[in-house]
């Protein structure tokens, strides 16, 4: 199988009311409560005032005025990209002290908690061409999905990247080692031009409304039965490690699905979760936001699908009976790590990397 997706809410004129409102209320919430903490520290700072009583601290503001003067500039897009860069090279070139490093830096691949130079620091043996970046300038989150060689054969890399004070405090990478999606994706080259593409200020969403598209797909995904409000838009493509699995001209097999389904390819992001073809996928939690690109309206999420095996055989809402793929009929996890580009709340873009972890796994980093 590749990947999936869909959801139980609740009645459709609830769900509807949460799509208009969930995407849009927690984060106005959030905002107005920033605004008007702002609005209060602004006017005191305006007037001069401070509360009755208090002295001012003066020997405190002397040595915030000298921290502000000392602080080290913000590592912007182009900065965080070049720390990807370097820390790549480092990477492949077996040599650690070639990246900008924190002596505390925290690493993990493929949920292991690990010290640098293990793992692919020292199998790593080249750099593709295919280089998709996700940059948070305001946290210092910078985040690379590409293609990579490990003693000379092909596998795709997800990173993500920490910075503070221009150095690496956290390293979390996932590996899947996939030669023949390595393959497709230097077929590619690069990324959608619709991914690089800034969104303009007066349509650009906040940080939690990008959250919470990326969590509906995620809820929309779990025991997806086809009942739901899935929001993509009408021009949706989704691509799996390389390959694009939605609006094929002809059809085509999808992972461990048969032909009974090919025709699943063929259809628009959003009719195949109206299909309820995902709904062997029992559980999808652990699920974390690593990136958040607000200004081109990006997530660079990772998240556990668990097939608990109790699903065996499905009843699509086209009245096909479809019998779930053997794979999927014993315990399993799989890791999926899936980039979003979000316009006006609905999903237009999906970059999907998925592959088989120990049933159950948990996270190296938390959310």
């Amino acid at each position: 199988m590749r990947k999936l997706l869909s959801s139980r809410l609740v009645a459709a004129s609830l769900v509807t009311a949460l799509m208009a409102t969930v995407v849009w209320a927690p984060c106005l919430m959030g905002q107005s409560a920033r605004a008007a903490r702002a609005a209060g520290s602004g006017a005191l700072a305006a007037t001069g005032a401070r509360p009755s009583g208090v002295a001012a601290p003066k020997a405190k503001v002397a040595a915030a005025s000298s921290d502000a003067r000392s602080r080290v500039p913000q590592c912007d897009r182009s900065c965080l990209e070049g720390m990807v860069d370097r820390y790549l090279d480092a990477m492949v070139a077996h040599d650690p002290s070639r990246a900008p490093l924190s002596p505390t830096v925290r690493y993990a691949q493929d949920n292991v908690p690990l010290k640098i130079g293990h793992a692919l620091w020292a199998t790593a043996s080249g750099l593709g061409t295919y280089k998709h970046y996700f940059a948070d300038p305001e946290r210092g989150d910078v985040g690379f999905i590409g293609t990579i060689t490990e003693n000379g054969v092909g596998a795709i890399l997800i990173l993500r990247l920490k910075v503070e004070n221009h150095l690496i405090t956290e390293a979390e990478q996932f590996v899947a080692h996939d030669p023949h999606g390595a393959a497709a994706y230097e077929k590619l080259g690069k990324p959608d031009p619709g991914w690089l593409t800034t969104i303009p200020l007066d349509r650009r969403q906040s940080r939690e409304a990008l959250e919470i598209a990326a969590y509906m797909y995620y809820e929309a995904l779990q025991k997806n039965d086809g009942r739901g409000i899935y929001a993509f838009t009408g021009d949706c493509n989704r691509i799996e490690d390389g390959v694009r699995t939605t609006n094929q001209p002809r059809p085509q097999n999808y992972g461990h699905s048969d032909s009974d389904i090919s025709d699943f390819t063929m259809l628009t992001c959003k009719a195949q979760y109206e299909l309820g073809f995902l709904g062997f996928t029992t559980g999808c939690r652990d699920r974390r936001f690593l990136v958040v690109d607000v200004e081109r309206g990006s997530v660079l999420a990772s998240a556990y699908l668990d097939f608990d095996g109790t699903v065996t055989d499905m009843r699509l809402t086209d009245g096909r009976v479809w019998k779930v793929p053997p794979y999927f009929m014993t315990p399993r996890t799989n890791q999926s790590n899936e980039a979003y580009r979000i316009e006006n709340g609905s999903i237009r873009l999906i970059e999907m990397t998925m592959y088989e972890v120990p049933f159950n796994a948990r996270p190296a980093f938390g959310k």
